[in-house]
């Protein structure tokens, strides 16, 4: 008896957090829909070709994964600035994120700066 009454309780504690998880993501999801999908970056100049860069969320954060990359960045919001994010990629710096609009004020563009790595390039955001 007492095992199964472990068993439902810790039944129920997951569920629950994993439900609260999805909400937040759902939310995430939500808040920065207008700047999700892929961006595309010439980084020739920097002897690294054209790198597409997926913007999304899952696990209630919002990632950064360059095609180039082993593994995604979080992506940190700037506080105060909309669309603005840091993302610590330890010995290549810190690189900053700041999704801008084009003239009809959809976001289609990302500036990034990594001082580190003297890195100041716009992408365009792959159409669907």
């Amino acid at each position: 008896m007492k095992n199964s009454l472990i068993r439902v309780f810790t039944g129920v504690i997951l569920t629950v957090l994993l439900l609260g998880f999805s909400a937040n993501a759902q939310d995430l999801e939500k808040k920065y829909a207008p700047i999700l999908g892929d961006y595309e970056f010439d980084l020739t100049e920097l002897e690294m070709g054209i790198v597409t860069v997926k913007i999304y969320v899952e696990y209630d954060a919002l990632w950064a994964y360059p095609g180039n990359a082993d593994e995604p960045g979080e992506m940190v919001p700037v506080e105060g600035e909309e669309f603005a994010f840091t993302v610590d990629a330890g010995d290549q710096g810190i690189y900053e994120l700041r999704f801008l609009k084009d003239e009809s004020g959809e976001y289609t563009k990302c500036h990034v700066i990594n001082e580190a790595m003297g890195m100041d390039v716009t992408g365009e955001k792959i159409k669907e």
